[in-house]
């Protein structure tokens, strides 16, 4: 895979990530979301246009994967907290983040901390083509919670974090493998 190819998806992530927008209404939480996605795009097409101003060598090829693997787990760990907190925030889901009254500042950060754990897991899990090992991250991360999953509320904001943070890591990992197969 040509580097340059890469390189407008690596400053956006890490532009992104570094300076994340806040996620303060749920309309504004939808329109983060399309943005995000018009941005990602909008980054793979400077990235095609970019890598035809160079020649392929085996040392670019190297240096491209290493650079889109950066560039995923990038994305998945680091911005995945804003993209799951707005699909959290989406008028049409209706739920409204508890732990931001009940919760401290010390538990709130633990989560988003094993969010990203587990987002970058997963997508090493589906680089591997190790699908069905997605499934065992959770089940272990229900049985963490099992007590608490009996408040059908948590239960079901809960249920929707973790699949909407495990499909990020799905696509973004089924993304990669195809790119890796054209580059």
């Amino acid at each position: 895979m040509n580097p340059l190819y890469v390189v407008p998806l690596l400053v956006y992530t890490l532009a992104a990530t570094l300076w994340p927008a806040q996620v303060d209404g749920r309309r504004r939480a939808r329109t983060l979301l399309i943005v995000e996605g018009v941005l990602v795009i909008a980054a793979l097409v400077a990235g095609t246009l970019l890598a035809r101003l160079a020649t392929h060598s085996a040392q670019g090829l190297w240096w491209g994967r290493v650079g889109l693997l950066a560039t995923g787990y990038l994305y998945v760990a680091g911005r995945g907290v804003v993209l799951i907190r707005s699909v959290l925030e989406l008028p049409s889901l209706q739920m409204r983040r508890d732990e931001d009254r009940t919760a401290g500042a010390l538990e709130v950060a633990r989560g988003r901390a094993v969010g990203a754990l587990e987002r970058a897991l997963a997508l090493t899990l589906v680089l591997l083509g190790e699908y069905s090992a997605v499934g065992w991250i959770i089940a272990a991360k229900s049985l963490a919670r099992f007590k608490q999953l009996e408040d059908r509320e948590f239960a079901e904001y809960f249920l929707v974090g973790t699949l909407a943070s495990f499909l990020l890591a799905v696509l973004v990992g089924l993304g990669i493998r195809i790119l890796l197969r054209q580059g």
